[in-house]
């Protein structure tokens, strides 16, 4: 009973970390219009402020695993939270009168974020594959879509409280963050001493040079590629194109992130019975179908309300879609790199997954924001997202075999320990 109810406390201090994160960066996507009118900004500039979250995720994203390794994960989510409430009130300075430009502000802001948010994912699943062993998949697809609530929440409760009042709605946003710091104190230890081994002699090149965890590492950065390109392109689509409001484009976003938390539930358990391969290939036949559509929606349909209606539920079968192709990649991660150096590097190993995860979050915001203002075309700047996902799906088709060996040997041996 004792483990039980370390392991039920466990997930929930693990699982209010991820909402918080994925809150605080979805939060200001509802209100980048306003921002972009406010500070005068290109849609390539407010693209990018989505962007910078990933930024330090990118950089970082193996030394915040070598640092969850050296000094657990329970005190590493602790110290990023304490960031993440400093960055959502930077937000609120960025809108008060300075002598410089607030843009630079909201820039910091988001940076801050994204390197606190890099930890605390990195420590996420490094807990939780030390702490569910054989039931990797359905903890981390659980863990996904408590971070798809705090994705759903943060469009909704960042308009809304924007419409209300601008300046409560950040500090709303900071005592949301700062109420889950008393959770994770409470359950440090539980998370993770930092008491394995360190491979910090490892080099990353062993990301690169195996080939499991390379073709991964593509993988995972297609996927967020397209996710983090819709963040960003999505909300000006809608505000710009078919001149939706702010609580418009807040709904329209919570059908997209509620897809995607009811797909990395159902996928991560899915997983751990049936391995991860089919579904992978499920994920990425159904993102290219629905790119596609969604180009052609922007193009063929004026009216602005039947577009919306087209665009929800496209975009709702693109984000359930997503998380089969990403969920089951996260135990994939795992078994591929503790048969390529053995056990007790796992925050060296979702650092690096992190890297991967950042560089095509990086990416995708930067290539619909130019793509749209160079081709003045919606229907272009969505219908090229198709590209990636069909490579990703032809990745995943030639390397099935291999990647199917992997996780379940790993696993066959696993389950004998």
């Amino acid at each position: 009973m004792k483990d039980y109810n370390v392991q039920r406390w466990a997930f929930w201090a693990l699982a209010a970390a991820f909402v918080v994160d994925f809150l605080g960066y979805a939060f200001i996507v509802p209100i980048l219009p306003s921002w972009k009118a406010q500070f005068a900004l290109s849609n390539t500039e407010a693209t990018a402020l989505v962007s910078f979250w990933a930024v330090p995720l990118f950089i970082f994203g193996p030394k915040t695993g070598r640092i969850t390794d050296r000094f657990g994960a329970g005190k590493t989510i602790l110290a990023s939270l304490f960031l993440l409430t400093i960055s959502a009130l930077l937000y609120l300075v960025a809108t008060m009168d300075l002598p410089i430009d607030g843009f630079y502000v909201l820039a910091l802001a988001r940076l801050i974020h994204g390197a606190s948010g890099a930890a605390i994912l990195t420590a996420g699943f490094a807990a939780a594959s030390q702490i569910w062993p054989t039931r990797f998949g359905e903890m981390s697809g659980k863990l996904i879509a408590m971070a798809t609530i705090g994705g759903l929440l943060g469009p909704v409760i960042g308009g809304i409280s924007y419409e209300i009042d601008p300046n409560l709605s950040f500090i709303l946003l900071a005592i949301l963050t700062a109420g889950v710091i008393p959770l994770i104190y409470v359950t440090t230890n539980d998370l993770g001493k930092g008491d394995e081994p360190v491979q910090g002699g490892v080099p990353i090149s062993v990301f690169i040079n195996n080939p499991v965890l390379f073709r991964i590492g593509l993988l995972v950065m297609m996927t967020t590629l397209a996710t983090g390109a819709l963040e960003a392109g999505v909300p000006l689509f809608l505000g710009e194109e078919l001149g939706l409001n702010s609580g418009w484009i807040g709904a329209i976003i919570l059908v997209m992130v509620l897809a995607q938390g009811a797909g990395g539930w159902l996928w991560g358990t899915l997983v751990d019975k049936n391995g991860p391969v089919r579904y992978m290939i499920i994920g990425w036949s159904l993102v290219t179908i629905s790119l596609i559509s969604a180009g052609i929606v922007a193009w063929k349909i004026t009216d602005s309300v039947t577009a919306a209606y087209y665009i929800i539920v496209i975009l709702g079968v693109f984000q359930f879609a997503i998380a089969a192709a990403q969920v089951p990649m996260l135990p994939m991660v795992d078994t591929a790199t503790s048969q390529a150096y053995g056990k007790g590097g796992a925050g060296l190993a979702f650092g690096a997954f992190g890297t991967a995860w950042a560089a095509g979050t990086i990416i995708g915001p930067l290539i619909i924001g130019p793509v749209y203002d160079y081709t003045n075309s919606w229907a272009v700047a969505l219908g090229i997202l198709a590209v990636p996902m069909a490579i990703g799906l032809l990745i995943t088709l030639r390397n099935k075999e291999m990647l199917s060996d992997c996780y379940t040997s790993e696993m066959a041996n696993r389950v004998s320990e």
